[in-house]
């Protein structure tokens, strides 16, 4: 697996475009559409929030029917969530005027919205915008795309890897956003974060929606900013299968796991490295739990906790947040056995703590990237989370920006 330049538009047969459409007031680009030259088999996760936006309505709808998809058409600077009638009626609008304009079938197009909650989409800048949107698709409009999705984000995410099985190959690239109210629980086929993946692989329907379930797993459902699970979350997989590789439970499925799981940890780590304010990633690795479930459960846990975040924030290695949490998670949990460190300090052994250690472990702290490990020494079950530290500024941002 080797990394490719291009994001969405690596794979072959991918365009995609971004704009500014007049959605935010910051005249930022806030509209993006992917578009395949070919119909995909397509696979998507969405929130479990109740409180679900339009789009996620709607695109439940369309991937859950529909034979094949062809695009994607996203905004942000807008939710389009608690809008009642009219939002689902937006919603579907934007839907039909991307078909109509790409000449396809509305069946064949997805829709998302992220930004601010209770605010009708200015229809008018959105339906001008699809009309030039479209005109700027382009082989090389990947990032484009990627910054046309971004609310808080300081930094637009994409990657893309080239895949080797024998003489053939695939490539597989995606972009997301992300970096408040971040702590998805997505399920199929029903977190604000958002994620479109495509690939020229070919792939069944059957085989591709427990794939991208069980990458979610690991990655996206494994990021958590500030606990707050948003109303419009989702992950898009399109495959148009330009690339003659045709994946199999016999031919590439192993590859094709490997890679699509990649691009996902790569990005749901950028989400997290990106929070609101942050300015340390946080890693916390399991080993050694009950289950894989317990593991994913206190990691995550320890990764969320605010009082641990702060401690991050300060450089302060405060252990005793580590193990409260971790402690209160609910997974089996027996003190006597458990390891923690931070780095590769050891601050906790098997009920006995080391404290005189915690200099040693200021120096870990100050890094970009904080590392925590836990051992349980109950079982085999492993995971990992990731988080970021919790400054001043996430404060000032979210006491300003109206959700």
């Amino acid at each position: 697996m080797k990394q490719v330049i291009g994001g969405v538009t690596a794979p072959r047969g991918f365009l995609a475009a971004g704009l500014s459409a007049g959605i935010k007031q910051s005249g930022k680009p806030d509209l993006a559409l992917i578009y395949s030259l070919l119909p995909c088999i397509a696979s998507g996760v969405f929130t479990v929030n109740k409180m679900k936006a339009a789009p996620v309505l709607v695109s439940i709808e369309q991937i859950t029917k529909a034979p094949s998809i062809q695009a994607i058409i996203a905004n942000a600077g807008n939710a389009n969530c608690a809008t009642g009638k009219q939002g689902l009626c937006d919603a579907w609008k934007m839907v039909e005027l991307t078909a109509e304009e790409l000449d396809l079938l509305s069946s064949q197009v997805l829709v998302t919205s992220t930004g601010s909650i209770g605010k009708m989409l200015p229809m008018e800048r959105v339906t001008r915008g699809i009309k030039h949107v479209v005109k700027r698709l382009s082989p090389k409009g990947g990032m484009q795309a990627a910054r046309a999705i971004m609310t808080t984000d300081k930094l637009p995410k994409e990657i893309s890897y080239r895949v080797s099985i024998g003489k053939q190959s695939f490539v597989i690239g995606g972009i997301a956003k992300g970096s408040g109210m971040i702590a998805p629980q997505m399920n199929l086929p029903h977190a604000t974060m958002h994620a479109f993946i495509t690939t020229d692989a070919a792939i069944d329907k059957k085989l591709l929606d427990p794939v991208l379930q069980k990458a979610t797993e690991d990655s996206f459902n494994m990021v958590t900013v500030d606990n707050e699970m948003s109303t419009n979350d989702c992950v898009f997989v399109l495959a148009n299968g330009m690339s003659g590789v045709k994946i199999t439970k016999q031919h590439g499925l192993k590859e094709f796991k490997e890679a699509l799981r990649a691009v996902c940890i790569y990005l749901a780590k950028l989400i997290a490295q990106d929070g609101e304010g942050a300015n340390r990633l946080i890693e916390v690795s399991v080993k050694g739990a009950k289950n894989f479930k317990d593991a994913r459960t206190v990691a995550k846990t320890v990764a969320g906790s605010e009082l641990f975040k702060t401690a991050v924030f300060g450089g302060d290695p405060n252990f005793g947040r580590i193990l409260s949490s971790a402690g209160a998670s609910g997974a089996m949990f027996d003190p006597q056995k458990l390891i923690v460190q931070i780095g590769n300090v050891v601050l906790f052994k098997r009920g006995e703590s080391f404290a005189k250690n915690q200099r040693k472990a200021e120096k870990f702290l100050r890094k970009k990237e904080v590392s925590v490990a836990l051992d349980l020494g109950l079982g085999t079950g492993e995971a990992v989370a990731w988080g970021c530290d919790l400054s001043y500024d996430y404060v000032t941002i979210n006491a300003k920006y109206h959700t």
